[in-house]
Protein backbone atom coordinates (compact mmCIF):
# COMPACT_ATOMS: atom_id res chain seq x y z
CA UNK A 1 0.00 0.00 0.00
CA UNK A 2 1.22 3.44 -0.47
CA UNK A 3 2.62 4.83 2.28
CA UNK A 4 1.25 7.99 2.55
CA UNK A 5 -2.12 6.84 2.14
CA UNK A 6 -1.32 4.72 5.39
CA UNK A 7 -0.23 7.86 6.80
CA UNK A 8 -3.82 9.48 5.96
CA UNK A 9 -5.32 6.63 7.09
CA UNK A 10 -3.64 6.65 10.66
CA UNK A 11 -4.29 10.34 10.70
CA UNK A 12 -8.19 9.73 9.91
CA UNK A 13 -7.88 7.11 12.88
CA UNK A 14 -6.41 8.99 15.47
CA UNK A 15 -8.84 12.21 14.89
CA UNK A 16 -12.19 9.72 15.30
CA UNK A 17 -10.73 8.11 18.44
CA UNK A 18 -9.65 11.69 19.26
CA UNK A 19 -13.44 12.93 18.93
CA UNK A 20 -14.57 9.99 20.90
CA UNK A 21 -12.53 10.77 24.09
CA UNK A 22 -13.16 14.29 24.02
CA UNK A 23 -17.64 13.08 23.68
CA UNK A 24 -17.17 10.66 26.75
CA UNK A 25 -15.10 13.33 28.49
CA UNK A 26 -17.55 15.78 28.58
CA UNK A 27 -19.89 15.84 31.60
CA UNK A 28 -16.14 14.67 33.38
CA UNK A 29 -14.68 18.08 32.53
CA UNK A 30 -17.99 20.05 33.39
CA UNK A 31 -17.55 19.13 37.07
CA UNK A 32 -14.13 20.26 37.52
CA UNK A 33 -12.89 20.06 41.17
CA UNK A 34 -12.14 23.51 42.63
CA UNK A 35 -10.63 24.16 46.24
CA UNK A 36 -11.27 27.49 48.60
CA UNK A 37 -8.80 27.80 51.12
CA UNK A 38 -10.41 28.46 55.09
CA UNK A 39 -9.19 31.86 55.58
CA UNK A 40 -11.26 33.33 58.48
CA UNK A 41 -9.39 35.07 60.64
CA UNK A 42 -6.33 35.54 58.80
CA UNK A 43 -4.97 31.99 58.38
CA UNK A 44 -5.18 29.23 56.32
CA UNK A 45 -7.44 26.09 58.42
CA UNK A 46 -9.16 24.08 56.43
CA UNK A 47 -10.45 23.84 52.80
CA UNK A 48 -13.56 23.45 50.87
CA UNK A 49 -13.67 21.37 47.60
CA UNK A 50 -15.98 21.76 45.20
CA UNK A 51 -17.06 19.28 42.30
CA UNK A 52 -20.22 20.12 40.42
CA UNK A 53 -22.15 21.30 42.72
CA UNK A 54 -21.21 18.59 45.24
CA UNK A 55 -18.66 20.14 47.89
CA UNK A 56 -16.71 18.81 51.07
CA UNK A 57 -15.38 21.09 54.11
CA UNK A 58 -12.81 19.87 56.28
CA UNK A 59 -11.67 22.84 58.58
CA UNK A 60 -9.44 22.09 61.91
CA UNK A 61 -8.98 23.99 65.06
CA UNK A 62 -7.19 23.65 68.52
CA UNK A 63 -5.68 20.37 69.81
CA UNK A 64 -6.86 18.60 66.25
CA UNK A 65 -10.44 19.06 66.04
CA UNK A 66 -12.04 19.09 63.12
CA UNK A 67 -15.37 20.07 61.11
CA UNK A 68 -16.39 17.95 58.46
CA UNK A 69 -19.57 18.01 56.40
CA UNK A 70 -20.69 17.10 53.07
CA UNK A 71 -23.52 17.75 50.47
CA UNK A 72 -24.85 19.49 47.18
CA UNK A 73 -25.04 23.28 46.47
CA UNK A 74 -28.46 24.58 45.12
CA UNK A 75 -27.14 27.73 43.60
CA UNK A 76 -29.92 30.68 42.47
CA UNK A 77 -29.06 34.51 41.32
CA UNK A 78 -28.63 35.23 45.34
CA UNK A 79 -26.51 32.45 46.22
CA UNK A 80 -26.94 28.70 47.34
CA UNK A 81 -27.97 26.73 50.29
CA UNK A 82 -27.32 23.65 51.19
CA UNK A 83 -27.91 21.16 54.33
CA UNK A 84 -25.70 18.43 56.73
CA UNK A 85 -28.93 16.91 58.20
CA UNK A 86 -30.50 19.84 60.38
CA UNK A 87 -27.52 22.24 60.21
CA UNK A 88 -28.31 24.97 56.69
CA UNK A 89 -25.93 26.96 54.71
CA UNK A 90 -26.09 29.93 53.01
CA UNK A 91 -22.93 30.82 50.69
CA UNK A 92 -22.36 34.16 48.97
CA UNK A 93 -19.90 34.62 46.03
CA UNK A 94 -17.50 37.02 45.25
CA UNK A 95 -15.00 36.38 42.06
CA UNK A 96 -12.42 34.07 43.78
CA UNK A 97 -14.29 34.19 47.40
CA UNK A 98 -16.87 32.20 49.06
CA UNK A 99 -18.77 33.07 52.25
CA UNK A 100 -20.59 30.56 54.42
CA UNK A 101 -23.03 31.40 57.30
CA UNK A 102 -24.50 28.61 59.23
CA UNK A 103 -28.44 28.31 60.59
CA UNK A 104 -30.51 26.29 62.26
CA UNK A 105 -30.04 24.91 65.83
CA UNK A 106 -26.68 25.36 67.11
CA UNK A 107 -26.49 21.40 67.94
CA UNK A 108 -27.31 20.74 64.65
CA UNK A 109 -24.29 22.85 63.41
CA UNK A 110 -22.13 21.81 66.05
CA UNK A 111 -22.33 18.20 65.97
CA UNK A 112 -20.25 18.08 62.68
CA UNK A 113 -17.25 20.18 64.53
CA UNK A 114 -15.25 19.41 67.76
CA UNK A 115 -14.22 21.63 70.45
CA UNK A 116 -13.65 25.43 68.94
CA UNK A 117 -14.08 24.59 65.52
CA UNK A 118 -15.84 26.04 63.00
CA UNK A 119 -16.09 26.52 59.27
CA UNK A 120 -18.29 29.84 59.06
CA UNK A 121 -16.85 32.21 57.06
CA UNK A 122 -14.81 33.40 54.71
CA UNK A 123 -13.00 30.66 52.31
CA UNK A 124 -10.73 31.68 48.69
CA UNK A 125 -9.13 30.41 46.08
CA UNK A 126 -5.27 30.76 46.08
CA UNK A 127 -3.43 32.36 43.51
CA UNK A 128 -1.31 30.20 40.88
CA UNK A 129 1.69 31.94 42.68
CA UNK A 130 0.67 31.28 46.38
CA UNK A 131 -0.37 27.82 46.07
CA UNK A 132 2.10 25.30 48.13
CA UNK A 133 4.47 24.26 45.68
CA UNK A 134 5.03 27.57 43.81
CA UNK A 135 4.81 29.63 47.32
CA UNK A 136 7.43 27.13 48.97
CA UNK A 137 9.71 27.59 46.16
CA UNK A 138 9.83 31.38 46.34
CA UNK A 139 10.56 31.21 50.36
CA UNK A 140 13.47 28.99 49.38
CA UNK A 141 14.64 31.19 46.79
CA UNK A 142 14.34 33.85 49.71
CA UNK A 143 16.91 31.18 51.98
CA UNK A 144 19.72 30.94 49.45
CA UNK A 145 19.46 34.47 48.37
CA UNK A 146 19.89 35.17 52.50
CA UNK A 147 22.60 32.57 52.44
CA UNK A 148 24.56 34.46 49.90
CA UNK A 149 23.89 37.84 52.20
CA UNK A 150 21.93 39.18 49.34
CA UNK A 151 19.92 40.72 52.05
CA UNK A 152 17.98 43.21 49.92
CA UNK A 153 17.00 40.47 47.72
CA UNK A 154 16.27 38.09 50.28
CA UNK A 155 13.67 40.86 51.68
CA UNK A 156 12.12 41.60 48.26
CA UNK A 157 11.27 37.98 47.81
CA UNK A 158 10.08 37.39 51.28
CA UNK A 159 8.32 40.38 51.80
CA UNK A 160 6.58 39.27 48.56
CA UNK A 161 5.52 36.41 49.29
CA UNK A 162 3.81 37.16 52.74
CA UNK A 163 2.12 40.12 51.26
CA UNK A 164 0.45 38.54 48.64
CA UNK A 165 0.17 35.26 50.34
CA UNK A 166 0.38 35.62 54.05
CA UNK A 167 -3.60 34.88 54.28
CA UNK A 168 -2.74 31.62 52.70
CA UNK A 169 -0.15 30.19 55.21
CA UNK A 170 -1.72 28.45 58.42
CA UNK A 171 -0.37 30.15 61.18
CA UNK A 172 3.13 28.07 61.97
CA UNK A 173 4.13 29.20 58.58
CA UNK A 174 2.93 32.69 58.31
CA UNK A 175 5.14 33.44 61.54
CA UNK A 176 8.00 31.41 60.87
CA UNK A 177 8.07 34.10 57.69
CA UNK A 178 7.66 36.92 59.42
CA UNK A 179 10.56 35.77 62.20
CA UNK A 180 12.78 35.74 58.76
CA UNK A 181 12.30 38.67 57.84
CA UNK A 182 13.00 40.16 60.99
CA UNK A 183 16.34 38.27 61.19
CA UNK A 184 16.80 40.38 57.64
CA UNK A 185 15.67 43.07 58.78
CA UNK A 186 18.35 42.94 61.82
CA UNK A 187 21.33 41.78 59.70
CA UNK A 188 20.34 45.05 57.46
CA UNK A 189 20.61 47.15 60.72
CA UNK A 190 16.84 48.08 60.36
CA UNK A 191 15.41 48.09 64.33
CA UNK A 192 12.20 48.96 63.10
CA UNK A 193 11.04 46.89 60.58
CA UNK A 194 12.34 43.89 62.37
CA UNK A 195 10.47 45.04 65.61
CA UNK A 196 7.29 45.60 63.28
CA UNK A 197 7.47 42.09 61.66
CA UNK A 198 7.92 40.10 65.34
CA UNK A 199 5.17 42.39 66.73
CA UNK A 200 2.72 41.17 65.06
CA UNK A 201 2.90 37.15 65.91
CA UNK A 202 1.28 35.02 68.20
CA UNK A 203 4.07 34.70 71.20
CA UNK A 204 4.22 38.32 71.23
CA UNK A 205 0.66 38.74 71.30
CA UNK A 206 0.39 35.62 74.03
CA UNK A 207 2.99 37.02 75.56
CA UNK A 208 2.20 40.56 76.28
CA UNK A 209 -1.14 38.79 77.42
CA UNK A 210 -3.46 40.00 74.98
CA UNK A 211 -6.82 38.51 73.91
CA UNK A 212 -5.65 36.90 70.68
CA UNK A 213 -7.95 33.75 69.89
CA UNK A 214 -5.79 30.10 70.32
CA UNK A 215 -4.18 29.11 67.41
CA UNK A 216 -5.27 25.75 65.47
CA UNK A 217 -4.11 22.54 66.33
CA UNK A 218 -0.13 21.56 66.97
CA UNK A 219 0.98 24.46 69.35
CA UNK A 220 3.78 22.12 70.46
CA UNK A 221 4.97 22.21 66.04
CA UNK A 222 4.90 26.44 67.53
CA UNK A 223 7.31 25.92 70.77
CA UNK A 224 10.83 26.54 68.97
CA UNK A 225 9.49 29.40 66.42
CA UNK A 226 7.97 31.14 69.19
CA UNK A 227 11.04 30.70 71.48
CA UNK A 228 13.37 32.30 68.45
CA UNK A 229 10.81 35.00 67.71
CA UNK A 230 11.02 36.11 71.38
CA UNK A 231 14.84 36.12 71.01
CA UNK A 232 15.20 37.93 68.18
CA UNK A 233 12.93 40.47 69.36
CA UNK A 234 15.15 41.35 72.27
CA UNK A 235 18.40 41.46 69.32
CA UNK A 236 16.17 43.84 67.57
CA UNK A 237 15.19 46.28 70.77
CA UNK A 238 18.92 46.19 71.64
CA UNK A 239 19.78 47.25 67.91
CA UNK A 240 17.11 50.08 68.72
CA UNK A 241 19.24 51.39 71.46
CA UNK A 242 22.57 51.46 69.94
Amino acid sequence: MNPLRLILIALVVITMLTAAWTTAAGPAAESRSYIYVYVEGGSAHGQLTMIGNRFTIHTFGESRHICHLSGALHWSDAGATASDGDCRISVSRSKDALNLKSSGTAEACSSLCGVHTRFDGEYRRQPIACMDRQRIARIEQSHKQYAAKSYDAALATLTAVLNECGIFMDWIERDKTKNDLARIAYLRGDSAQCVAELSDTFAVHARKGRDVLSPPSDTESYQSIGDAILHNLALCQTLALR
